[in-house]
């Protein structure tokens, strides 16, 4: 079968390569746009979330019988056109999911340390409860946050979770938010955060988006950031992108080129999630490679941690597996432009994540460090 694979999915060699037990014809493309003869041949097409897979694209597929894509997000990828034409399709639901999880952590760690906040204590509005929404929780309750959720669907499904709603948003310290950017139906989440809700945020709040550019409107937000400038602004996604406003640019605590979800682990859990799609669709034999034959081993160093524990602390530790400033600055430098955009995604940085990091050390502190995301021996 012939395989048509983005560049940048790792460990593709390994995962489909032998799929199904029998070697497999793979070929590989860069960018956003695919040449003729590729697609003409491809009969399973995976993807990353620069491609976008619409009637244009499949007219130049003919053989086309499944196509994935190696991320949660799927607003690039028009489905109701696969089905028409009877092709399959897998997204990788929750692959990135921890990694976006510490991309949050160690921007709210960052914002905490620039304007000496002590994040105990204090409101988190978590936008969306799914994987990543849930994974943010997680790290952002073993900071001491008082988390909530606004997910209407799990709300109407009677999914317990501790719910607040829009005429409270003014009160929470931070909101970050991890929808599908959706256009339709009663819970579309383009422009989610508007004019209004971006002016109810009360100052000093931190907001932080890391799912789609159009779940938060840019427009509204550079207004109120030159009129008050009175957020911590982190956002890793943009309306236009990969074309971004510099003025916003200019005026957020944090900048990056929608990598948050760019974790080695999380790259390698994109591609294994494609590696069993493919068996179940084509009802090929039980998968033979296991996840963990493909994710790479743990840090050489274990760090030794006792009480008291702190926030400075945390931040240390997570700030040395992965320091969100690092990406802020190669784009600010670089990543500007439409080319420059594409071109930090392209050749990001082998980012890992906590659990990479193997920490000893008093079971008080290991159990909080644990949540966090760590390794703990």
């Amino acid at each position: 079968m012939h395989f048509l694979i983005d560049e940048n999915l790792p460990a593709a060699n390994t995962l489909f390569g032998a799929c199904n037990g029998e070697q497999q014809q793979l070929s590989f493309y860069s960018g956003r746009s695919i040449g003729d003869a590729q697609l003409a041949a491809a009969e399973v097409l995976l993807v990353r979330s620069v491609t976008r897979i619409d009637d244009a694209l499949l007219d130049r597929a003919p053989n086309l019988r499944f196509v994935g894509t190696a991320t949660i997000g799927t607003d690039h990828v028009d489905t109701f056109a696969l089905a028409e034409r009877n092709i399959g399709f897998a997204n990788a639901a929750g692959c990135n999911a921890i990694a976006v999880g510490e991309y949050v952590l160690s921007a709210a760690l960052y914002v905490a340390e620039r304007a000496t906040i002590d994040w105990r204590g204090k409101r988190a509005l978590v936008v969306g409860a799914g994987n990543t929404g849930m994974q943010v929780a997680q790290r952002l309750t073993a900071l001491g946050m008082q988390v909530a959720f606004i997910d209407p669907p799990l709300q109407r499904a009677g999914v317990a979770l501790a719910y607040s709603d829009w005429s409270e948003l003014g009160s929470f310290d931070l909101v970050s938010c991890h929808v599908p950017l959706t256009k339709v139906g009663d819970d579309n989440t383009w422009h989610l955060l508007d004019e209004a809700k971006i002016e109810a945020l009360m100052p000093g709040a931190t907001l932080i988006n890391a799912s789609r550019g159009g779940v938060v409107a840019n427009q509204p937000l550079l207004k109120r950031m030159q009129g008050r400038g009175d957020l911590h602004v982190v956002l890793d996604v943009w309306e236009e992108e990969p074309k971004v406003n510099a003025d916003l640019v200019n005026l957020v605590a944090i900048a990056t080129p929608h990598i948050a979800g760019h974790s080695v682990e999380g790259k390698i859990r994109g591609s294994f999630r494609l590696y069993t799609a493919l068996h179940r669709h084509f009802n090929w034999c039980c998968a033979p490679i296991e996840e963990q034959a493909v994710l790479p081993p743990a840090l050489a160093d274990t760090q030794h941690i006792q009480p008291p524990l702190a926030q400075t602390d945390i931040s240390r530790l997570v700030h040395g597996v992965y320091n969100i400033i690092e990406d802020d600055r190669e784009f600010r430098k670089h990543g500007l432009t439409v080319t420059g955009f594409d071109q930090l995604r392209k050749e990001y940085r082998l980012r890992r994540e906590l659990s990479a990091q193997r920490i000893s050390g008093s079971p008080t502190a290991l159990a909080q460090l644990q949540q966090l995301g760590f390794r703990i021996t």
